[in-house]
């Protein structure tokens, strides 16, 4: 009986401090639910930029925040074959817990929304919609807030390293991928693969 205790006694402490942690995060919304709202009627492709270290250097430099992530994901929206819009995910410790963010920017490379799909931190802590929606229409250069809090300067810092993300990465791979017709003929009548 002893050592049955002592073999379940872990696996109890684990599943209780599972309860625990579960039960601290607020779950706002799946990444699924959230891409369905950001972009109704899409297409969503799914596409990972892989980083170099000399992306992770440029994206630093553009977006004036850490970059931890050396994979990217970006799910990019189609309706037809007209681009409208992307959205990346970005995971930061905000005060000593992390949040989970989705950054939407635009075609016209802007902000176009902020949710948060995952919050860890006490409630009090976790940005407003309102406050969210400040963030709309943001150019490619947001600046950093100086002497923010400490949930405003993780949102900032999620949403320049999106639009860097944006720019210096999706944009380049999106024009290798969908070429117009013009240069498909003009490759190909060059000899070159279509």
């Amino acid at each position: 009986m002893a050592v049955l205790i002592r073999t379940l006694a872990p696996a109890l402490a684990l599943a209780c401090l599972a309860g625990v942690a579960s039960a601290a995060a607020t779950t706002l919304t799946p990444l699924d639910q959230a891409l369905a709202h950001a972009f109704p009627g899409a297409r969503i492709q799914p596409v990972t930029l892989a980083l170099s270290p000399a992306d992770v250097k440029a994206v630093e430099q553009r977006a004036h925040a850490r970059c931890e992530a050396r994979l990217v994901t970006a799910y990019v929206a189609w309706h037809g074959d007209t681009l409208a819009g992307a959205a990346y995910t970005d995971r930061r410790v905000v005060r000593t817990r992390e949040a989970l963010f989705m950054i939407t920017v635009a075609p016209d490379t802007t902000v176009a929304r902020i949710d948060v799909l995952a919050f860890f931190e006490p409630p009090d802590y976790r940005p407003s919609e309102r406050w969210l929606a400040r963030f709309e229409g943001a150019h490619p250069d947001v600046p950093p807030l100086a002497g923010a809090s400490l949930t405003s300067r993780a949102v900032s810092e999620s949403a320049r390293l999106a639009l860097a993300w944006h720019a210096l990465l999706l944009t380049p791979e999106l024009a290798k991928r969908h070429r117009g017709p013009e240069a498909r003929k003009a490759q190909a009548s060059a000899g070159g693969e279509p």
